[in-house]
């Protein structure tokens, strides 16, 4: 059994049964937009990998040059924060999930804690990449990359951000990369994910 194989394992013993879900069943944070994001997996040279996202540098959006994992806002137009996850990840990276099948898990749900951010609900979902796909980049994103699982858990969220806001310093847990840190809403994900590592 792989390595990949053996984490989809113990997701899909941990997490509920995604059939049957539905937009409000899943949001735990009322009065708020919601979203979903993908920690897409692949496997490569028997070593698991996710991937990662820097978003393109724009002063209108909160997360601004942050690294992250694609994903967006829910559309009316979509059936569940499932779709919304799928939609995502083709529109920002051009790699289309072909089947609901292919989510394993979904993870808790989580809301920035700075009240200047705006009041949204984050909705992780575990999914596996097809296995032939070229990334192609929207206008959102300036890279994708892909990280090691294993490394990112050996190293820890060592790392901190720090930054100063109206004049009290803040700090916050962050996974270094090569490209920079991963932290705030990003970091929490990862951290509950890679807990299913051990």
């Amino acid at each position: 059994m792989s390595e990949l194989d053996r984490i989809c394992e113990r997701l899909r013993g941990r997490m509920p049964d995604l059939s049957g879900l539905t937009t409000t069943q899943k949001d735990r944070f009322a009065g708020t937009t919601q979203a979903a994001v993908a920690v897409l997996l692949r496997e490569l040279s028997g070593e698991t990998q996710f991937l990662v996202i820097e978003r393109a540098r724009n002063p209108r959006d909160h997360w601004s040059g942050h690294l992250a994992l694609p994903g967006g806002r829910r559309d009316p137009a979509d059936r569940d924060l499932l779709d919304t996850a799928a939609r995502e990840v083709f529109e920002e990276v051009g790699i289309h999930i072909p089947d609901r099948s292919a989510f394993i898990a979904e993870l808790g749900s989580i809301s920035p804690g700075n009240p200047r951010l705006p009041r949204i609900s984050v909705t992780p979902f575990v999914a596996l990449a097809p296995p032939e796909f070229i990334i192609t980049l929207s206008a959102e994103v300036s890279t994708a990359f892909w990280v090691s699982a294993n490394e990112l858990k050996s190293a820890g969220a060592r790392d901190e951000v720090s930054l100063v806001v109206d004049g009290i310093r803040y700090r916050w847990p962050a996974y270094a990369t090569e490209r920079g840190p991963i932290w705030g809403i990003t970091e929490r994900i990862l951290t509950e994910f890679l807990a299913f590592l051990d």
